[in-house]
């Protein structure tokens, strides 16, 4: 008679094929982590591309997998210690759990920002993170990046989190991944406290950091989608607005949960909102203001749109007025009631969509290495005009947009009316 080897723990990952996490099962099983099961990893991307509906718990379990992969090559190079990898592994696995319902369409609403949340998640995980053999204190010098390996996971360009999901959201969107990933997977050290890359992958950065951009221009701030969130914003402002909704418990809701409130509710607005997302029926741009070199992004063939060109000092002051801001929701409702009054047409039947996240336009560093002499450059230098053309992109998809019910498209999109919109709009932002 033999003894049988301790059997594993596995899960079937589209992208790695089957994961173990039998390392890391009291963390998964926590009801804080089996919770992400319910929150969708791109919100409301599911009304343009069906396919979209893999869940934050999906994309943690990937991230793990692909940081544990990183880690044991690393430890195997003497990099890092083993305890070092151990708790990076950790990271990746609980990066997101501090994510509310919908995500980033709800955060501005929530007392903090989700990193935040997962710092204090992981503070009571403590007895499961231990459990798993992880240094409890090294994993929040991580989680709140007070170690330079929080990078492994966390890093704008290269971190195990970010190219999970340019992966698993690029093939369910657009059916595609940045060219050379898997390659550029196995470039990646840590040397000096920096993340970096051999100098052989160069290529492969580049094409994963187009692909992101193309990805935010594409799918993550598509026309109909920034259209869903402020829609479905609106609907969760109300619902606040209505004491239907307290923010604190948008940390502790599932998507469906939230919805949920959403289907019950007394506020008109909300029921409104609610109605038109569940039919698809969004609202339709009609007033679009744009950077003057890129104002034929807009597709206006058969349909009525005033499009706005406008200098870079125009474009400047409306992205940045603090009342034309995202999170700024009252400020919103009042400017939309003033263009309805402009219009002639129902407060309601207005919705004013501000740039979403002009931060995340900005193209970010790559440290690489060069030579025997472990001599570490930056990519923006080497590559100069990489960085330019990422810059001009982001232009191109940077637009402010006044939209309203299709019955009413005519009337707002007339050229008198986008003349008055227009000048209250730079009224308002200066």
């Amino acid at each position: 008679m033999f003894d049988l080897p301790k059997m594993g723990k596995m899960v079937s990952d589209p992208i790695y094929g089957f994961v173990e996490i039998a390392p890391v099962l009291p963390i998964v099983e926590a009801r804080e982590f089996e919770a992400l099961r319910g929150k969708l990893q791109m919100s409301l991307s599911h009304l343009v591309f069906p396919s979209a509906m893999h869940t934050r718990f999906a994309h943690c379990i990937g991230s793990y997998h692909a940081t544990r992969v990183l880690a044991d090559r690393l430890i195997r190079l003497g990099l890092i210690s083993k305890e070092e990898g151990n708790a990076i592994c950790a990271h990746a696995l609980l990066h997101d759990i501090g994510h509310p319902a919908l995500s980033h369409v709800t955060e501005d609403f929530c007392p903090m920002g989700h990193k935040a949340m997962t710092a204090i998640h992981a503070v009571h995980l403590k007895t499961e993170i231990e459990a798993c053999g992880v240094n409890h204190e090294l994993l929040m010098a991580l989680i709140n990046h007070n170690h330079p390996l929080y990078a492994v996971v966390a890093d704008k360009n290269i971190g195990t989190e970010k190219l999970d999901y340019l992966m698993r959201d690029g093939l369910s969107t657009v059916q595609d991944r940045p060219m050379g990933i898997s390659a550029l997977r196995s470039y990646i050290y840590f040397l000096d406290g920096k993340l970096v890359i051999d100098a052989k992958a160069i290529d492969f950065a580049i094409f994963t950091q187009d692909f992101y951009m193309e990805m935010y221009k594409n799918v993550y701030f598509r026309k109909s989608l920034v259209i869903a969130q402020r829609m479905f914003q609106k609907m969760v402002y109300h619902l606040i607005v209505a004491d239907e909704l307290n923010p604190n418990d948008l940390f502790f809701l599932t998507d469906a949960e939230l919805l949920a409130k959403a289907f019950v509710t007394k506020d008109d607005t909300v029921q409104t909102m609610y109605n038109l997302l569940r039919r698809r029926e969004l609202f339709k741009e009609a007033v679009v203001f744009r950077p003057e070199a890129f104002a034929y992004e807009t597709r206006i063939v058969d349909k009525p749109i005033s499009v706005r060109s406008l200098s870079g000092n125009e474009m400047h002051s409306l992205v940045n007025s603090p009342l034309l801001q995202k999170a700024n929701h009252e400020s919103l409702e009042q400017i939309e009631g003033k263009i309805a009054e402009c219009a002639g047409i129902p407060p309601s039947a207005v919705l004013l969509v501000p740039v979403f996240n002009p931060e995340r336009f900005e193209a970010q560093d790559v440290n690489v290495l060069y030579g025997n002499q472990r001599e570490i450059h930056s990519l923006k230098e080497l590559r100069p005009r990489h960085f330019l053309a990422m810059e001009e992109t982001a232009r191109s998809y940077t637009a402010l947009r006044i939209c309203t019910l299709k019955e009413y498209r005519g009337i707002l999109s007339s050229a008198a009316v986008a003349e008055k919109v227009a000048s209250l709009l730079f009224e308002i932002a200066t």
